[in-house]
C-alpha cells in the first residue's frame, strides 16, 4: 500500500496535464439575484436592461421568464443608455464610452469598444437612426455622430449645446430625431444630426432639469419632463413648431421622474415614488405600485401586454397591462454588489452582498437571508468555515460566528483591538484574520491574539495559506512572502528570486507554494526553501481578446489536485504546478469589468465572487473533457464511460499492456473507495455508492500502472 499511496501522490502531481481545446464550458450566474437598474429598452420581443454597475442583461421572451447576463467585452458595467439599430445592440457607459454587441467567437458573443473620435467617454444618451448612423449625447460635451456603426465618431457642432449635458435622444418617424439638453430644452434634426432646430415654447425653453422624453408613434405625440412638470406636444413627427401643454393630472408634486416610455396606448413613468400609468387618449396619472418592494424606480418599459420596472437595489419587476400588479422577476439578474462567499460540502453556498448575507443549501438554486445577530450585515468583508462553524468578518463590527450556518450570529471579538476586518482564513486548528490596518490575529476558537509584531513595520498583508503540517505563509503588498510556524509570531522572509514583491494571493499544493502577483502572474517555489520561478503565462485566449491582463492575479485557491488563479474577468487552473494553465470554464460569461476576489468549491462545482454580479459557477465535470486530458501510464490507455457518471462506470481495458490484475478507485484526497480484482478482464463495470465528486481510477497490470479521473454527479 505504501507504493500505491506514493503512486497516487505522483498521479495527483504529474499524471494529469491540462490541454487547450477549442470549446470550453461556460460559467453561469448563481445569484443571489437582484440589483439596480438604470435604463431599459425593447426590440422585437427582447427586453434589454442596463445596470448601475453590472452591465447588460436580456430577456428574449416577452413573457420575461428569466434574464441572461451579457457582460463580456465591456470595460465598464455602468450602463447609461441602450439602443438597437435593427441590426445591432449598442450600449453607452458612464465612464468608458460606447460598445457594439457584434463580436463572435463561434456561437459566443461579446461587446467591442467603438470610441474612435469620441472626445468624451461619459455618455448620457444614445439613439440609432438607421443601421449605420447613431447619435451619442455626452455628459458636458454635446453630441457626437457616427455613420459607420461607431467605427468613427465626429462632434456635432451646435452653439447652443456644444458643452451641454444631453440627457435624451429619441427617433420620431422616418426622419426626425429629438434631443433634450439638461438646461436648454428640446431640439430636432431632420438631417441625421447635421443641423438642429429649436423645438421649444415657454414650457420647455431653457428650463433646468430636462431629464426624460418619449415619442408615441401611435398618437404622434412627444412628452418631455423637466423641473416644471410633464409636457406634451402633438403632431410631433412633422410639426414645424412645438406647442406644449401640461399633462400632470393625477401626478403628485415633488416627485422625481427618472424615465418615461409608452406602448402606443399607455404612458409609463419611473419615479422616486414608484411607477405611474396613464392612458394615452386622456392623460390622468395613476400610481401602480402594488407588489413593488421599493418605490425607488429608475426604468420603466411599456410593452404590448407587459410592463417592466427596474428599481434601485431590488432588481426587476413585471406586471400585466391588464392587471398592473407587480411581481419580482429577478431570476438570472445577478447585479448585487458582492463582497465575499464561501461554500461547503455538496450544496452549501453563502454570499455576503450589499443586502446582507444569504445562505443556500441547494447549490445556489435558492437563498434565504441569514443576518440575525449580524449587526454589521451590510458590510461583511469575508466568510469562512472553521470546521462546522461559520465566521463573518465585517467592516465595522469585527468578527461574528454562527454554529447553525448563519441562522443566528454572535460576536467573536475577544482580544481584538480593531474591529475593521478584511480577511479570514481557517485551518483545522487555527483561525487567522487580517485587519484593514494590516494587523494579523490568530485564534484557536476562544479569543484572538496579535501575532504581526514580528513582521516589518508598515507591512500590508493581503492573503494567507496553511501548508505542510504546521506552517503558514502570508502574501504582502511590497514585502513579498513571509512564513511562520502556525500560531506563532516569528516570521521569516521567503522571497529568494521572487521577482515581484507585490503579492496579492498565496496558495499551497503539496510541496509547492504559489504566489499570485500584481503584474507578473503566478510564481512557484518548493516549500522547503524559497527559490521562486515564474509559471507559464497566466492568460486565456478569450480574455486576451477582451484586452484583459492575466498578469494581475487577484485570488488563488486549490481543489481536487488543481491550483486556481483569478484576474479581472478570468479564471485559470493548472494541475502541473503551473507548467500549463487552461481556462477554468469561464469563456464568454464572466464579466470583463469586474474583479474576481474569491474562489471556492462545493464537491462538484467551482464558484467565484464578482464585485458587481454576485456569484458565478461552473461544474468541474464540464471542463474539457472532465477538466483534464490525462497522460497515459506506461501500460497504455484505458477508457471510462460515461464520464461524468451517476456512479455506474464501464471501464474498457482492451488497450492495456500486460495482464490486468486490479482496478482501484480513490477519492480526491487519495483514500481508497473500492478495489476490484480484474483477472485479465478486457472490460468491467463498477457500481460506486459514492457521493458526487472527483475520483481517480487506477489500473494495475503485470506491466505497470495507469490512472484517470472520473466525475460522479
Amino acid at each position: 500500500m505504501k507504493f500505491l499511496k506514493n503512486y497516487i501522490s505522483t498521479v495527483f502531481i504529474l499524471a494529469f496535464i491540462f490541454s487547450s481545446v477549442n470549446t470550453f464550458a461556460h460559467f453561469g450566474t448563481k445569484g443571489p439575484y437582484g440589483g439596480t437598474v438604470t435604463c431599459s429598452i425593447t426590440y422585437d420581443t427582447t427586453v434589454y436592461i442596463g445596470t448601475a454597475n453590472g452591465g447588460v442583461f436580456e430577456s428574449t421572451s416577452s413573457k420575461l421568464v428569466g434574464w441572461r447576463a451579457r457582460p463580456v467585452g465591456l470595460k465598464s458595467g455602468k450602463i447609461t443608455a441602450l439602443t438597437h439599430s435593427g441590426k445591432n445592440l449598442f450600449a453607452a457607459t458612464a465612464d468608458s464610452g460606447i460598445y457594439i454587441f457584434n463580436g463572435y467567437v463561434g456561437s459566443d458573443r461579446y461587446w467591442k469598444k467603438i470610441n474612435n473620435g469620441l472626445g468624451n467617454l461619459k455618455i448620457k444618451s444614445l439613439v440609432a437612426i438607421d443601421s449605420l448612423t447613431l447619435l451619442a449625447g455626452t455628459d458636458g460635451d454635446g453630441v457626437y455622430k457616427t455613420t459607420d456603426k461607431g467605427a468613427n465618431w465626429s462632434k456635432v457642432i451646435n452653439a447652443t449645446f456644444n458643452t451641454a449635458i444631453i440627457t435624451g435622444l429619441v427617433k420620431a418617424g422616418d426622419s426626425r430625431v429629438f434631443l433634450i439638453s439638461q438646461n436648454n430644452g428640446v431640439f430636432i434634426t431632420e438631417s441625421n444630426g447635421d443641423i438642429w432646430n429649436d423645438f421649444n415654447d415657454a414650457n420647455t425653453l431653457n428650463i433646468a432639469g430636462t431629464s426624460a422624453l418619449s415619442f408615441n408613434a401611435t398618437t404622434n405625440e412627444l412628452i418631455v419632463v423637466n423641473t416644471n412638470g410633464i409636457f406634451r406636444t402633438a403632431v410631433a413627427a412633422s410639426a414645424p413648431v412645438a406647442a406644449y401643454a401640461a399633462v400632470s393630472t393625477g401626478f403628485p408634486a415633488s416627485t422625481a421622474i427618472r424615465a418615461i416610455s409608452n406602448n402606443g396606448s399607455l404612458w409609463l413613468l419611473a419615479t422616486d415614488k414608484g411607477v405611474y400609468l396613464s392612458p394615452a387618449a386622456s392623460i390622468n396619472w395613476t400610481a401602480i405600485n402594488t407588489g413593488l418592494t421599493t418605490l425607488n424606480v429608475y426604468a420603466a418599459v411599456a410593452m404590448q401586454t407587459s410592463l417592466v420596472a427596474g428599481t434601485s437595489g431590488e432588481g426587476i419587476f413585471k406586471a400585466s397591462t391588464a392587471v398592473p400588479t407587480w411581481t419580482a422577476n429577478n431570476f438570472g439578474f445577478n447585479n448585487l454588489i458582492t463582497y465575499s462567499m464561501v461554500s461547503s460540502g455538496l450544496a452549501v453556498v453563502i454570499a455576503a452582498t450589499e443586502k446582507g448575507v444569504f445562505v443556500s443549501k441547494d447549490l445556489a438554486n435558492s437563498y434565504k437571508a441569514a443576518n440575525k445577530g449580524l449587526t454589521d450585515s451590510l458590510n461583511v468583508t469575508d466568510l469562512v468555515f472553521s470546521g462546522t462553524k461559520l465566521l463573518a468578518a465585517t467592516k465595522n463590527g469585527g468578527v461574528f460566528i454562527s454554529a447553525d450556518t448563519g441562522a443566528t450570529w454572535t460576536v467573536f471579538n475577544t482580544g481584538l483591538t480593531a474591529t475593521s476586518i478584511k480577511k479570514l482564513v481557517a485551518s483545522a486548528s487555527f483561525i487567522y484574520l487580517i485587519t484593514t490596518t494590516n494587523e494579523i490575529y490568530v485564534s484557536t476558537g476562544t479569543s484572538w491574539s496579535l501575532i504581526s509584531s514580528g513582521l516589518p513595520s508598515g507591512v500590508k498583508p493581503t492573503s494567507l495559506v496553511f501548508y505542510g503540517t504546521n506552517k503558514v505563509a502570508i502574501g504582502t503588498l511590497g514585502n513579498g512572502v513571509y512564513t511562520a510556524v502556525a500560531g506563532t509570531s516569528t516570521w521569516t522572509a521567503f522571497n529568494t528570486n521572487l521577482s515581484n514583491l507585490n503579492v496579492t494571493s498565496v496558495a499551497a499544493q503539496r510541496t509547492k507554494l504559489f504566489a499570485g502577483t500584481d503584474g507578473n502572474g503566478v510564481m512557484v517555489t518548493d516549500t522547503t526553501a524559497a527559490n521562486w520561478t515564474a509559471t507559464a503565462p497566466t492568460t486565456i485566449s478569450h480574455t486576451t481578446l477582451m484586452g484583459l491582463n492575466g498578469n494581475f492575479i487577484q485570488a488563488m485557491s486549490t481543489y481536487a489536485g488543481y491550483v486556481w488563479a483569478s484576474y479581472k474577468g478570468g479564471l485559470l487552473a493548472t494541475s502541473d504546478y503551473g507548467t500549463t494553465w487552461i481556462a477554468g470554464g469561464n469563456q464568454f460569461n464572466l464579466p470583463s469589468y469586474t474583479n474576481v476576489y474569491k474562489i471556492d468549491f462545493v464537491t462538484t462545482r467551482v464558484f467565484v465572487t464578482t464585485e458587481h454580479n454576485s456569484l458565478y459557477s461552473n461544474a468541474l465535470s464540464e471542463l474539457p473533457p472532465t477538466g483534464i486530458d490525462e497522460v497515459a501510464g506506461t501500460i497504455g490507455n484505458f477508457s471510462i464511460y460515461p464520464n461524468p457518471s451517476n456512479g455506474i462506470l464501464t471501464i474498457d481495458l482492451k488497450d492495456i499492456n500486460g495482464r490486468v490484475q486490479q482496478v482501484i478507485v480513490y477519492d480526491q484526497v487519495g483514500k481508497k473507495v473500492t478495489s476490484v480484482q480484474a483477472n485479465a478482464s478486457i472490460q468491467l463495470t463498477l457500481s460506486l455508492q459514492a457521493a458526487p465528486g472527483l475520483y481517480y481510477v487506477q489500473v494495475i497490470s503485470t506491466e505497470g500502472t495507469a490512472a484517470q479521473k472520473v466525475m460522479i454527479e
